[in-house]
Formats: C-alpha cells, structure tokens, sequence
C-alpha cells in the first residue's frame, strides 16, 4: 500500500500541476474580440464545483463516511487504487492533448479571439470538448483512488454540472460567431463521449 500511495500523491499532484500550467499558458494567449460577458460565469462554476467535490470527497474519505465503512470500496484495494491513478493520468493527457491541439486558441474562460478558427484536427475531428472530458476523467481516477463511491458520486456528478452548464454556453458562442460552420462542425462530431454523446 507505501507504494500506491506514493502514487497517488504524485498523481494528484500531476493533475495540480497540469492545471496550473494549463492556466498559466492560455493567459499568454491572442487578443481577444469578444470576451466581457461571453463566459458567464462557466469558468468559475467549473472550478467552484471541481473544488468543491474535491473537499467533499476528500471529507468523505478521511473523517465521515470511513469511520463508518458506508460508502467503502476497500475491498477493491490496492486494484481500485492502482486504476485510478492510472485514470488520472490518462485524464490529464487527454486534457493536454486537447489544449496542445487547440494551441494558442485554448483560453481558461469562453472567448472570442481574433482570427478564431474551428479546430477539427487531431482529437477534435471526433469530440468537441476533449479538454472537458480529460478534466472528468482525472477527477473520476482521483475519486477511485479515495476508495469510497459516496465521494466518487461528488468528484463526477458536481463538476459534470459545470461543466454541461459551460459546454451549453461555448457551444452557444461558438455557434453565434461561426454560424452554419460550427453547426457543420457539431452535426459530425459528439460533445464529450465518443460515439455516444
């Protein structure tokens, strides 16, 4: 278990350092030509809600629910474990490869930039939010590792609210700029499962 758990730490603290990077890069990014107001707020949800879920599920873990054992996936261990880092990584380079993709278009907040372009390459020819997906996949490996399916619920379900609520409102950007081509775009493409959804 030493060995999963140092795992585990430096999962969780790949996935910090990823985002923190991911932020730090897209300030650099093009001017923009629409961004006051556009966003509405997405960003924040997103990141409230991942914080959020991440107390929670950490909560969980540490002092509510595994005094008890409700919720325990220990039986599962150090398996579940070892997945679940796994996931993290997988999560964070889905999520990297979108931003890499996206290059110096990817910005944290919903923008307009100047010359924007729809971006239908790489991972974007089949998923129009693989960024998104990336972001859920790594908090679902992080709930795995905690092993309890009570905080696992909390790590999914509050950031998928934000971040269905931010694909509702970029999705809508996208479409009032790009007009028939982004609907071109969003008729041959899913929005964050592949094949499915």
């Amino acid at each position: 278990m030493e060995n999963l758990e140092t795992l585990a730490i430096i999962s969780f603290t790949a996935w910090c350092a990823s985002e923190l990077t991911i932020n730090l890069v897209s300030r650099g990014n093009r001017p923009r030509i629409q961004s006051a107001g556009v966003d509405r707020y997405s960003y924040t949800l997103v990141w409230f809600s991942t914080a959020v879920s991440l107390f929670l599920a950490f909560l969980i873990q540490k002092h509510l629910l595994l005094a008890n054992g409700f919720g325990s996936l220990s039986p599962l261990f150090p398996l579940l474990g070892y997945l679940g880092c796994l996931v993290v990584l997988f999560g964070i380079t889905i999520r990297l490869v979108a931003v890499a993709t996206l290059k110096k278009q990817f910005t944290v907040k919903v923008t307009i930039l100047e010359q924007h372009e729809i971006v239908d390459t790489g991972i974007y020819s089949s998923l129009r939010h693989p960024a998104y997906l990336g972001h859920l996949a790594a908090l679902f490996g992080i709930g795995l590792v905690l092993g309890n399916w009570v905080g696992l619920l909390a790590l999914v379900l509050l950031p998928l609210a934000g971040i269905l609520y931010r694909i509702h409102v970029e999705e809508g950007a996208l479409l009032r700029y790009f007009g028939p081509a982004y609907q071109a775009y969003a008729d041959r493409t899913k929005r964050l499962l592949p094949g499915i959804w």
